[in-house]
């Protein structure tokens, strides 16, 4: 490792290239962070047009940010649940009528 070290360092177009690999992976990441950033701003924008548009009080500071954004994933958290029992039950049903119908025609025969 230290052969490799002192290789790099001793030759001037080695020191180039890792001097460009490390620009361009700092690059990367910035490019990735900031990236990262304007999505999150442009979620928070979509967010407060929808608290807007349905008359809820847009907060004003990171806690009541916090509260608002709990409340709202454990009322989408709420109606999945209820569409899921729903999914469940409707499956259920189905699924009764079609073995009712081939122990019928098992049966019938």
């Amino acid at each position: 490792m230290e052969n490799m070290i002192d290789t790099i360092f001793s030759n001037p177009v080695y020191i180039a290239i890792v001097c460009v690999l490390a620009i361009m992976l700092a690059y990367a990441i910035i490019k990735k962070i900031i990236k990262l950033i304007f999505i999150i701003g442009i979620i928070l924008v979509f967010y407060a047009v929808y608290l807007n548009y349905m008359g809820e009080e847009v907060p004003k500071t990171v806690d009541e940010l916090k509260e608002s954004v709990t409340k709202s994933v454990d009322k989408v958290k709420e109606a999945a649940s209820e569409s899921l029992e729903d999914a469940k039950e409707s499956t259920k049903k189905i699924v009764e009528k079609k073995l009712e119908e081939k122990v019928d025609k098992i049966l019938g025969d």
